[in-house]
């Protein structure tokens, strides 16, 4: 028997749903509408997992806060939606230590084989929200990549040679690692050092060893 705590906004909800997951041997022992209760039950007896509705306010702060306090529970989102703030907090969620998410259009049967895997410590979640998770994570800066000054863009090559300069590369290497001209290189290095309003490419190697 899994012991477990919901938390969604809706009563008649979390009614429905702990009655359900009684019959897959899933023991609602508190169903909460806010995440103050959620962290209360949870600090007074840990549960094996919590079911999180997105529909709750910022969940990832739920999710550090009660990892905090109850570290070995397991956390599973529910009703993913397709909301820009829904796929915000999936990578959110994702960094707090949630490891199990069902979309809002998944079935319950979806839901009590996502719990199952959560519960064996692996991850689930569909394809889209997996597409979600690594979007976010494309979108962010990676480690060493170059500044870049308010209002300058470098063109997609610019950036690749930007990052290549960074790391050090001479234009001979550069050319050899992208197989163009080196001639080619050295025109791009130019409006890159022009771009970001340096003069020599030692800068921009320090800019990224201190960044």
């Amino acid at each position: 028997m899994v012991d477990a705590v919901l938390v969604a906004p809706v009563r008649a909800c979390r009614e429905a749903l702990a009655g359900a997951l009684a019959v897959a041997d899933v023991a609602v022992t508190a169903h909460v509408a806010s995440s103050e209760q959620a962290l209360a039950e949870c600090a007074l007896r840990p549960p094996d997992v919590v079911l999180l509705d997105f529909a709750t306010d910022q969940p990832d702060r739920l999710v550090r806060a009660v990892t905090r306090v109850a570290p070995r529970t397991r956390w599973l989102g529910i009703g993913v939606g397709l909301s820009a703030e829904h796929a915000r907090q999936v990578l959110l969620c994702a960094e707090a230590g949630m490891t199990g998410f069902v979309d809002a259009d998944q079935s319950l049967a979806d839901l009590v084989h996502g719990l199952g895997v959560v519960m064996a410590g692996e991850v689930c979640c569909s394809s889209r929200t997996g597409l979600l998770l690594v979007h976010g994570l494309q979108q962010r800066p990676r480690r060493g990549a170059t500044t870049l000054p308010a209002g300058c863009r470098l063109t997609p090559k610019e950036q690749v040679i930007a990052e290549l300069m960074a790391a050090g590369l001479t234009n001979r290497q550069i050319a050899a690692r992208l197989v163009i001209g080196e001639a080619t290189v050295k025109t791009h290095v130019h409006s890159v050092l022009a771009k970001l309003g340096l003069r020599h490419r030692a800068e921009l190697v320090a800019q990224t060893s201190t960044g």
